[in-house]
């Protein structure tokens, strides 16, 4: 069975938690229309914060890019992966929602382009034209994936107005990153343990909170939400159960992640 622990951990951490909200700032009027932070009730932000604090707690999804785990050898670096977003995707995004999906979605295939010793100047130009766009002090090309700097984040993002582009952010670096396991799950699993696999699980179950949380105050959000919904028997509490439910919802993955940028 999942961590359930963690939604109780939640429900205790409203009664001590506290926040406000702010009017979003500089984003785009087709992304205001339907969100201004300062609409959301109290508690809700309450709740959003202690969603916050566990997801943050359980590590970033990208981790397994950064423990070391994953080396290839020449031979594995000859075969490309051909799954990656071309970074020329970021030319044609109009809505500050699509933009700061693809930030997460570039900066993980970023990550993996690395790995496999790919010239990574068209990602760092993509992602640096991105966060020149949104406009965002939380945001910085050169900041270091730790959990102590995405706590830091979602603060800033918090004060700046744009707690929900929080979780456009991990909603989108979460489905790439999951896309991107699914692709190649033979290299890529063996730097899950159990309790990885199933931290790694588990930001879904957060993810679908925070994401029913903010839906009723912005309609992207509320899209978010039925783009993960297919992915609902992603539950795997050990790496047996990960690679059997990755072969399971392989299509949906797919389709979510298609989904992410439109």
């Amino acid at each position: 069975m999942k961590k359930f622990t963690f939604i109780a951990a939640v429900a205790a951490a409203l009664v001590f938690a506290s926040c406000g909200g702010n009017k979003a700032k500089g984003q785009d009027d087709a992304d205001t229309v339907s969100f201004e932070q300062s609409q959301i009730e109290a508690k809700i932000m309450l709740e959003l914060d202690s969603i916050a604090d566990i997801y943050n707690n359980l590590g970033p999804v990208t981790g397994i890019m950064q423990n070391g785990k994953i080396v290839l050898s020449d031979e594995e670096k000859r075969v490309k992966p051909t799954y990656l977003v071309d970074p020329k995707a970021a030319d044609n995004l109009s809505l500050l929602s699509q933009k700061y999906r693809a930030l997460a979605v570039l900066d993980v295939d970023k990550q993996v382009a690395a790995l496999y010793g790919m010239d990574v100047d068209a990602y760092k130009a993509a992602i640096a034209k991105i966060i020149a766009d949104i406009n965002d002090p939380a945001q910085n090309a050169d900041m270091e994936i730790t959990t102590e700097q995405i706590k830091a984040v979602y603060v800033a993002m918090k004060d700046n107005g744009r707690v929900n582009f929080f979780w456009e952010l991990a909603t989108a670096a979460f489905v790439e990153q999951l896309y991107v396991i699914s692709q190649n799950t033979e290299k890529f699993l063996p730097a899950f343990d159990d309790k990885s696999a199933a931290d790694f699980t588990y930001h879904l179950a957060l993810l679908k909170m925070a994401l029913d949380d903010l839906g009723t105050y912005d309609k992207n959000i509320k899209s978010l939400a039925e783009i993960l919904e297919p992915l609902n028997e992603l539950n795997a509490i050990n790496v047996a159960q990960f690679k059997e439910q990755l072969e399971k919802i392989k299509p949906q993955i797919e389709t979510a992640r298609a989904e992410m940028l439109k």
